[in-house]
Parts: C-alpha cells; structure tokens; sequence
C-alpha cells in the first residue's frame, strides 16, 4: 500500500493556500485589489474551480459563488480601464483629439456661415486680377448679355417674389426717406467732395484721381447690393428697391449736370461731343429692373404657395448675394483687364481709399443721426410743443371754474379760447409738418436710408465716363478717372457686409419705447 502523496497545497502547519494559477495575466496587480478579492471570497466562502484548497473548517471553499450577485470573474475586472494597458490610454487620447476636432470644425463653419460674402469678395478679385479675360466684356462668358441682364434681372426677379405689392406702394409715399436718400446723394456728399478735392488739391497728388473723386461724388445710389444687403440686415428691402431705382433714375440726367458744375474750368473738364444715350439708359433700367419685379409680382399674386415653397428649398438672401459677388467679378475683370491700376502709384490708392472711406462713414453717421433723431431734440419743435401743452392747459382750466351765470362763463371761455388760439393756431400746422419730416424712421427704414444714402453705383459711373470723355485724349485718361470709382465700389461692399451682421442685430432687438 503506497503512502499517499501529500498534496502541494498542503503545510506543515495544517494549513490550506490557495492554488496559483498556471497562466498568470499579464497585467500587473495591485496589493491592495489583491486584498479585495482575497476579502471577497472569504466572505462569500464559495466552491471555485481553478483554486482549491481546504478551509480552516476542513471543508473544500471557492473564491466565487452566484448565489451572492454578481462577482468579479478575475482580478482584472478590479482594476479601472487606465490601469489595464496603454491601450485604452491611446483609445481615450483619440476621443479627446477627435472631439476637439469637431469643435474646431464647427467654429470654423460658423465663422465661415457668418463671413461668407466678406471672404468671397476677397476671392472674386483675386480671380478677376489673376485671370481678368474670362469675364471682361466680350469675353468668353459674354457678361455684357449673360451678366447684364442675367444676373441683374435675377436678383430684382427675387425681389419682385419677396415684396408684397403694399409694400412697395407704401414704400414710394415715403418722401422723407425719399428726400434724405437723394439730398445726401445729390448734394451733401458732391459739396463734402468738392471741398475734399479743392483742398488736397494744392499738394502734389494727381489732379485726375481728384477729378475722378468728383465723378464718384455725382453718380447715383447703387442697385443690386443695397437691395441685396437691405434684405439680409432684415431692413425695410422695399424701401431700399424703390429708392436705389429712383435715384438712378434721377442719375440719368442730373449726375452729367453735377460732374460740369463740379469740374467746371479745370484741365478735366468733359470734353466729349456725344451727350448721354438717354434712350438706351432707359431701357436697360427698364430690362434689368422694372420688368423682372413687375413679373415676380404678378408670379406671387398667382402663385402664392409655390413661392413659399422655393423659399423652403432655396434661401433667396444666400442667392442674392451670390450673384452679387458675380457682378462684381465682372467689374473687376474689366479693371484689371484695361490695366486701370497701372498708372496709379500704392501710395495714391491708399490716399484716395482713406479720404473715400472717410467720407462714407461720415455721411452714413450722418444719415442715421438725421433717420433716428426725436423731435424733442429740437428747440423749435420743443417750442411748439410748449404752446400746445399751454392751450390744452388753459382749456382744462376753463373747464374747471366754479359754476356762474352760463352765458358769462359761455363768453368768457370763448373770449379766452380766442385769444390764445390767436396765438398758438398758427404753430399747430407747421408744428405737425415739421414733426413729421423729422420724427424718428423705423429701424426697417433706417437701415434701407444707411445702405442707400452713401453708396455710389459703378453701373452708371463707368458708362457716364466713357461717355463724357469720349474724345481722344479723355479716353486715354478715362481709366484713371474711374479709379476712385472702383476702390469706392470695394469700400462700400466690404463695409455693408460688416454692417449687416450689427444692424441685423439691431434690428431684432425692435423699438424701444
């Protein structure tokens, strides 16, 4: 009979160890999570088949047991994610990088969804310098056609099916905007200029970049781009549209007389012997305006419910002003293709960009100041208003007295009413005329006034150039005249496009009271 083999979990002292396992993990185990587990199962006092060994009691213990909920089926399991390897390291390391990726790429589409036309005139004008034939006239896109009354007809087409018919009626009475928007254009900003020009014409600059100051000065408001812009700041576009067409309508006979007085007697006189195509002017204002908004009229007045639903599919305001930037394009295109730049020195450009740029600030200052002013700022209506609050005082007054003979009390009230009627009758109706020319405009008309009152319309400028300096020697210089004309055209458009974030701002916050 063999003696049996003592078991390698037997002691010398009696005692039972657990057995080790054959494979050990390769994680590396804590004191401290091997204390837990060690606690664990003696609590549970559980059968378990990869360790054996006899219990102080003699009978056979396992570290796990389902009876007690759930048990951890290995040290492992104890131990937090970080402390099992590098792997899971490198796998939280990569959800952070990727989350920060995706917070930087919503920034930057948000910066770009709120910047978009500010960056996309940048590009346009690199694409004109860098490859001006693509779009000049007579290129191969043809834009004098396909642009002309294209694109143009396309963004007062888009007007015509926004505006309500009402709208536009109620914008044309508007003869204080109406007013305020021409005067400035045709007068205030001509006689800044004209002071502008005579004192900086005693340096050295060019005379004819100061003479193509003027001609900026006495063209009309600008179309597409205050419409354009009117829209997206949530301003009043049916003002915008009536007034930016009216004043180029305007244009068409009163700029000539301005650009003759205001260069009248100097070496850059007009010298053309052809006069303004008065017919053909007519009818491209015709084509490329009035048609277009007559017909999206009559489409919304028949049609009402396919609009809403191109409005759901399409953002007209985005539209818009994409084919702006086209317009623009083609502009520049024709500048830089007839080498207009090339004559003119950096230091000119910079000097004729800050005096411009300070002009159309000052005068769009100006022209809120004049839209927003209360009535109560002024001394003459403050007076008026005065007499006004006297007579109702004096008649509460009459009202008031103790009860006497009728007839007296009759005689005495008309007496009294008479007398100061004599006084304050002839304040009342001027008073209500005057307040009425200079109470304050809605924010909606406000912002149509900001957009229209500065601006300058290269549309009309370049052709009224090319005319009026039709002769041999004002056409060599003609490119130089339009110079100023175009470097405003730039100020005003990157100007309007920093407007129409604040103003649309403005606008939202609503009227205060």
């Amino acid at each position: 009979m063999t003696t049996p083999t003592p078991s390698p979990t037997d002691t010398n002292d009696g005692s039972s160890k657990p057995q080790q396992l054959q494979h050990q993990p390769h994680h590396t185990v804590l004191p401290t999570k091997i204390s837990q587990m060690e606690s664990h199962s003696n609590h549970n006092g559980s059968n378990n088949n990869n360790y054996s060994g006899t219990s102080d009691h003699g009978g056979s213990k396992s570290l796990n047991d389902g009876s007690q909920g759930h048990q951890p089926d290995s040290v492992c399991e104890l131990i937090s994610p970080t402390e099992q390897g590098p792997e899971n390291v490198n796998g939280a390391l990569k959800n952070d990088a990727l989350k920060t990726k995706a917070v930087w790429k919503s920034k930057a589409w948000d910066l770009w969804m709120k910047n978009w036309f500010l960056l996309g005139l940048v590009v346009v004008i690199i694409l004109a310098c860098r490859f001006p034939g693509w779009g000049r006239t007579g290129g191969p896109i043809r834009p004098e056609y396909s642009v002309k009354y294209g694109i143009t007809s396309c963004i007062f087409l888009l007007s015509g099916l926004s505006l309500k018919t009402k709208d536009l009626l109620i914008s044309a009475m508007n003869y204080r905007a109406h007013l305020l928007v021409q005067l400035t254009s045709f007068i205030v900003i001509p006689l800044c200029v004209k002071a502008i020009t005579s004192l900086v014409g005693l340096s050295n600059m060019n005379a004819t970049l100061l003479a193509g100051m003027a001609i900026t000065s006495a063209t009309p408001t600008t179309i597409s781009s205050n419409v354009v812009m009117t829209a997206n700041s949530d301003g009043n576009e049916s003002l915008a549209l009536f007034n930016a067409a009216f004043g180029n309508l305007l244009g068409v006979f009163i700029s000539p007389v301005i650009v003759l007085i205001l260069l009248h007697s100097t070496p850059q006189t007009p010298s053309g012997q052809h006069g303004l195509d008065y017919a053909t002017i007519l009818r491209d204002l015709g084509t490329t305006i009035l048609v277009p908004i007559v017909v999206g009229q009559v489409y919304l007045y028949f049609f009402p419910k396919s609009i809403a639903w191109a409005k759901k599919k399409v953002h007209f305001p985005t539209l818009n002003s994409t084919c702006l930037l086209i317009l623009v394009w083609t502009v520049f295109c024709d500048a830089f293709y007839g080498d207009t730049f090339s004559s003119v020195s950096a230091g000119e450009i910079i000097a004729i960009g800050a005096l411009q740029g300070v002009i159309f600030w000052v005068m769009t200052f100006f022209l809120g100041f004049v839209a927003r002013v209360r009535p109560s700022k002024i001394r003459i209506l403050k007076f008026m208003e005065t007499s006004q609050q006297e007579q109702e005082r004096r008649e509460a007054q009459l009202e008031q007295r103790p009860d006497q003979d009728e007839g007296l009390q009759d005689n005495q009230r008309k007496n009294d009413a008479s007398a100061f009627a004599s006084v304050t009758e002839g304040l009342s109706l001027p008073r209500t005329a005057v307040q009425r020319l200079v109470e304050p405009m809605s924010k909606q008309d406000t912002v149509a006034v900001l957009f229209c009152g500065a601006t300058k319309s290269v549309a009309m400028g370049i052709p009224m150039i090319k005319i009026l300096y039709s002769d041999s020697d004002g056409s060599a210089k003609a490119g130089l005249l339009a110079t100023p004309l175009l470097i405003y055209h730039v100020e005003q458009l990157f100007s309007g496009a920093f407007m129409v974030g604040w103003l649309k701002k403005w606008v939202g916050r609503g009227e205060r009271p």
